[in-house]
């Protein structure tokens, strides 16, 4: 008998579900005519809500995770370089528009602003004591037995390897430029340069030069440029300025409990907390060791930009303590900026000259400013010492700018300048050699910055004890996944925990710890490895979803064809006509 279907579509009741005599089975509504045992149905939806909870609780065990590492870790290192920059830009273009006037709102409001920022970023970096207290405890129980000592040396010196390894990396992308460059300078000396007439001579700035004594000093700047890099960058200087590291930071230990636990009240010093502790107590040693190496960097290039920015530093530093009442005091700033600004300008065959006339006239500044410090009656003998001291920093940086500022990569480059204004050298040779100073100094600049800052600060906390507690807060995402399997009720729901919540908490962790090792600051890597976090959560969540689909289906082929049909269907428009297109292309 042939089935009318159309009474079929039209009955309304086809579609309820049927049941059987016994009332024991019922058609699923979702499958069609496949019967289904009530239990079986209910088991499966009650699957699917646990499924839907498991994903909030890993979405909330990750959250917890992250909140775990702020809380552990805090912030601290230089995550708040580029706000504090925003900071000095903003108020710098707002007092240069108001610094005439007593009462200007825009004066009070960078002022107070610019205090506020400063707390809150010591305020934000001062949560990782907890950091401190943490492993400086942790190491002393660690030293108790030989098993738990031998782990700490062995964590901390597996640590230490990473972290000298990174900042290794750094300081051999200078390096590979230096030799490439004095390589290529030797033989363009001995190449081009001689086979042109060695009694030519060539003017530069003030100095006159024949072409072989050019040839000569060229050569000679050249390999000054690798024994300069060698004797203060290479890995047995930095070995070198290791060992004073670490004889420097010796007692950071000792330091931390007596800055905490000296006396009965120092516990509860309020002023204790206002900085991170390991960075505090080792600022001396970290300058020492900065002078060094920022002294060594200046031998090999120190071009203008350089002082301009270390005098602007220390200008901003002071800035910070004038008051938006004192209208005299800031129009001096203002004045002595303009003269900074010219000091940056002065080119041609004069610039020392220039330069060396308008350094007489920032001391002069200067002084200028010392009288009004100390004369006004606006600010009380604290004040004054912390702005003299400041003020005595710059009279000290523009002093040292005079002749000898140059770095030697800067001579070479003032040389090949020469050249090339003359003609004797063509400007794809002098786009060469300056591709190859832009690349040395950015490099160079990067990596005794990272050595200067972050590698010491890690080095420092590495001594307190950084490096086993790091390797041990891995158990906390590895016991909390362990027991979410564990509490898995058959297999297919310990899968989905381990892809919901096992691998974004432990990648998260993970994460931290690579950050850690490889020096980013706190902030940053906290938003790294949320990032992560968030990434491996997403991808963990879409790989359980295609195992589910995989337990309905058991065809993997299907599962790769509907993907890519959703993929497909997400990037062509849904109105998009593609046999239409065609037919068009086929007229055409």
């Amino acid at each position: 008998m042939v089935q009318n279907n159309t009474i079929q579509n039209n009955n309304i009741f086809s579609n309820f579900p049927r049941y059987n005599l016994t009332g024991q089975k019922k058609m699923n509504p979702l499958a069609g005519s496949a019967l289904e045992d009530d239990s079986i149905y209910i088991r499966k939806k009650a699957k699917k809500k646990k499924i839907l909870f498991g994903s909030t609780l890993a979405s909330t065990i990750l959250t917890a995770g992250i909140l775990g590492l702020v809380f552990a870790k805090g912030f601290h290192g230089g995550s708040f370089k580029k706000l504090s920059k925003i900071t000095e830009h903003l108020s710098d273009k707002i007092a240069e528009s108001s610094h005439k006037s007593t009462k200007n709102a825009a004066n009070s409001a960078v002022y107070y602003a610019r205090k506020g920022t400063k707390r809150t970023i010591e305020g934000l970096q001062a949560t990782s004591n907890f950091t401190a207290f943490k492993d400086w405890m942790a190491n002393k129980l660690f030293r108790k037995t030989k098993v738990t000592s031998a782990f700490a040396d062995k964590s901390t010196s597996v640590f230490k390897k990473i972290v000298d390894k990174t900042l290794g990396k750094q300081y051999s992308k200078a390096e590979i430029k230096v030799r490439d460059m004095s390589s290529l300078l030797k033989h363009y000396s001995t190449g081009n340069l001689s086979e042109l007439n060695p009694a030519t001579k060539i003017k530069i700035k003030n100095e006159t030069y024949t072409l072989q004594e050019l040839t000569q000093k060229l050569s000679s700047l050249s390999q000054q440029l690798e024994n300069t890099y060698d004797n203060n960058f290479s890995l047995g200087a930095r070995k070198a300025r290791d060992k004073k590291r670490t004889k420097l930071i010796s007692n950071v230990s000792d330091e931390i409990y007596n800055r905490f636990f000296k006396d009965k009240n120092s516990l509860f010093k309020l002023k204790n907390y206002t900085s991170y502790v390991t960075e505090d107590v080792t600022k001396d040693a970290q300058k020492t060791l900065e002078k060094e190496i920022l002294k060594g960097k200046r031998e090999v290039t120190n071009n203008i930009s350089h002082i301009y920015g270390n005098i602007k530093n220390k200008l901003n530093n002071f800035s910070e303590y004038v008051k938006p009442s004192d209208s005299q005091t800031r129009e001096a700033v203002q004045n002595l900026k303009q003269n900074f600004d010219k000091f940056k300008s002065c080119s041609g065959q004069n610039e020392s000259e220039l330069r060396q006339k308008i350094s007489t006239q920032i001391l002069e500044n200067i002084d200028n400013l010392k009288n009004l410090v100390t004369k006004s009656g606006n600010y009380n003998q604290t004040e004054q010492q912390n702005m003299l001291r400041r003020l005595e920093g710059i009279s000290k940086a523009v002093e040292q700018s005079g002749n000898n500022s140059k770095g030697i990569l800067e001579e070479i480059m003032t040389l090949l300048k020469g050249l090339n204004k003359q003609n004797i050298m063509s400007d794809t040779d002098y786009k060469e050699f300056s591709k190859m100073y832009s690349g040395i100094k950015n490099n160079l600049d990067k990596a005794a910055n990272l050595e200067a800052g972050e590698y010491f600060l890690k080095q420092a906390e590495l001594k307190v004890g950084s490096a086993p507690t790091d390797v041990l807060s891995l158990i906390f995402p590895i016991g909390t996944g362990a027991i979410a399997i564990a509490t898995g009720e058959d297999k297919d729901e310990k899968i989905s925990k381990v892809l919901n919540t096992c691998i974004p908490l432990v990648g998260t962790f993970a994460t931290f710890i690579y950050g850690t090792t490889k020096m980013m600051s706190g902030a940053k890597n906290l938003i790294f490895s949320f990032v992560s976090g968030a990434i491996l959560g997403k991808i963990g969540s879409y790989c359980d979803k295609l195992y589910q689909k995989y337990k309905q289906t058991g065809s993997i082929t299907n599962i790769v064809k509907d993907e890519y049909t959703n993929l497909v269907s997400d990037i062509v428009p849904k109105d998009y006509n593609l046999k239409s297109e065609q037919n068009l292309k086929n007229k055409k």
